[in-house]
């Protein structure tokens, strides 16, 4: 009985891929991005990760019967995450930098009380561009279909732009600011897609993929980029 199993498993992976050609292709998916964030108790968090319309083009060509390499590009819209703070100060310490305090009486406790002097709100805009540089290896699982593993690196583009404001603040005393920042990483990415022939040229092409990703206000995290487009075999 195993060696019969066996058999049909080392078949099955020996199965030749279909009429596997150069193609160019085309997709429109999702990122759903994860980050390392940092959380502030009682103020929420600052967190970059959320989800994202992505746009992808790919060029590839076979190498083998079974392998090939593949080049692609990523262009997903931003993510857009905006968090509000409110920071509070000593009540007598802010009578203090005004210059009223010593004529404030204190009530019992009146050390512990509080009041947010401002609020703060920022929003964060990422962009994450990915160029994939994969190999590939297609199994076929049917007259017209194949299951094909890729994997390989990731080189990373990450724009994030983030905002920082305050709602309620004494006049004059702060103003608005603004960064813009652009990082580059390489990251391993891994995926599996579907090719399903739709004509002599034309293939169905759904699937996923994951890879690290750096940071500019994180330390890193992951992209999940799950997909489907259309492929045009020569």
């Amino acid at each position: 009985m195993f060696p019969a199993a066996l058999l049909v498993v080392l078949t099955l992976i020996a199965a030749p891929a279909f009429a596997q050609a150069p193609y160019v292709g085309a997709a429109v998916g999702m990122d759903v991005a994860r980050y390392d964030h940092v959380e502030f108790p009682g103020s929420g968090d600052f967190d970059a990760s959320g989800e994202a319309v992505a746009f992808s083009l790919s060029l590839g060509t076979p190498i083998g019967q079974n392998w090939g390499v593949e080049l692609g590009f990523v262009y997903p819209s931003e993510i857009e995450r905006e968090n509000s703070q409110g920071f509070p100060i000593p009540l007598l310490a802010a009578a203090s930098l005004a210059g009223i305090g010593a004529g404030i009486a204190v009530p019992p406790g009146g050390a512990n009380l509080t009041f947010p002097v401002f609020e703060a709100s920022t929003e964060v805009e990422r962009r994450n561009m990915t160029l994939d540089t994969v190999a590939w290896f297609a199994q076929s699982v049917g007259s017209r279909v194949d299951l094909v593993y890729l994997g390989g690196v990731a080189f990373n583009r990450v724009v994030e732009e983030v905002t920082f404001q305050f709602n309620r603040r004494p006049a004059g005393l702060i103003v608005p600011t603004s960064t813009r920042t652009v990082s580059y990483d390489v990251a391993p990415v891994v995926g599996m897609e579907a090719r399903i022939g739709l004509t002599d040229h034309v293939r169905l092409v759904p699937g996923i993929r994951l890879q690290g990703v750096g940071g500019t206000s994180t330390h890193g995290g992951w992209l999940l980029r799950p997909s489907a487009g259309l492929a045009w075999q020569f």
